[in-house]
């Protein structure tokens, strides 16, 4: 289960140190809690703290020191302690994910540094130089004062730099999910990837809203790469949405950890469910194939000969029925046979009738 995300809250006025340290000012950790969770030692004191004060709060853990210069609080966000503390910000998925969007884990951190960035920390030991680490650092960043927060880049420059750096599938994953969970227009959407490389731009035409999961993006890509066309979000009647339909009456349906019995997150697994809706689309004629993540990327290819043997299965048994169609029992006519009387079955059986 994923931490949940930190937004970072709204800047506060800062004080002169002519205002003096009287009740109005607020106590260092909520400061910094208001500022943006992180903030330099030097803004600290142009807004009227002293070193006593910041002391005093860091005896009492009330804040600590993230590197050289820098300070934070207890609550702030893990991902972005460790960005800070190597020297920079996030950017790439480990950006995205730090603003709630579900990305494909990666095990790297995604640091943007200044070009004449120095000094760089190891994210978990500020003591420490950077060596090799799971850290990605690019010297693409902006100064935090021209754009936004001091531990993450904007969201618009952490998906330039996944169309930069990622793979096609990755790319266009985050792209549906920006515009599914963020309610990115299109249009907005083509600004970034008119800021991509050239060999980005095409990947626009592959973006849609209607992926719910980065698993979804990833099936229907490769289905399209296997010359198997797929309708997203069909609505059958009785059932509700399901995620594909491969077929006139073959659906496809990706299952995350939720769809399992034994989920335990904090809402209710969909397994009783996800059962009693496939039992509707059967009733209907139709078929569901479920996947988990673990067969999608561990077994595609038993994934997909499943996938193309029950899409011809379908195909075959729609044109047989368009050939001859099946008539209900109910629409039958009924053909009534005459009974024989008795005495003519006795007779034909040598049996005379009774006097």
């Amino acid at each position: 289960m994923r931490r949940p995300q930190c937004a970072d809250p709204p800047a506060p006025r800062l004080r002169g140190r002519n205002r003096g340290h009287s009740q109005r000012m607020h106590s260092v950790d909520r400061h910094i809690r208001r500022a943006g969770w992180f903030v330099r030692r030097r803004d600290l004191l142009r807004a009227g703290y002293t070193d006593a004060m910041l002391r005093s709060a860091l005896a009492g853990r009330r804040i600590f020191r993230v590197r050289h210069g820098w300070y934070s609080v207890p609550l702030a966000p893990e991902s972005g302690v460790r960005a800070v503390r190597v020297g920079g910000r996030l950017t790439g998925l480990s950006a995205l994910e730090a603003y709630g969007i579900p990305v494909p884990r990666s095990q790297t951190l995604h640091v943007a540094v200044p070009g004449n960035a120095c000094r760089l920390r190891s994210p978990s030991d500020r003591r420490r130089r950077l060596r090799i680490e799971n850290v990605d650092v690019s010297r693409s960043d902006r100064p935090r004062s021209e754009h936004g927060s001091s531990w993450r880049v904007p969201m618009d420059d952490a998906l330039l730099a996944v169309l930069e750096h990622e793979s096609r599938d990755i790319a266009v994953a985050c792209a549906c999910a920006i515009m599914r969970r963020k309610r990115w227009s299109r249009a907005r959407i083509a600004r970034v990837f008119d800021r991509a490389p050239a060999r980005a731009r095409c990947w626009l035409s592959l973006v849609s809203a209607l992926d719910d999961s980065h698993g979804e993006t990833f099936v229907r890509l490769w289905t399209a790469d296997a010359g198997i066309a797929t309708e997203s979000q069909p609505y059958v009647h009785g059932v509700g949405h399901l995620d594909f339909r491969l077929s006139p009456n073959v659906y496809l349906e990706i299952d995350g950890a939720q769809h399992d019995p034994t989920w335990t997150g904090e809402s209710e697994s969909s397994w009783h469910r996800d059962h009693e809706r496939d039992a509707l689309v059967a009733a209907e004629g139709g078929t569901t194939l479920r996947f988990t993540y673990r067969q999608l990327y561990g077994n595609w290819t038993g994934c997909l000969a499943a996938i193309e043997r029950a899409v011809a299965d379908d195909r075959e048994l729609v044109a047989r029925r368009r050939r001859d169609p099946v008539v209900p029992r109910s629409a039958r006519p009924v053909v009534r046979r005459k009974r024989r009387s008795s005495g003519a079955n006795d007779v034909e059986k040598g049996v005379s009738p009774p006097q």
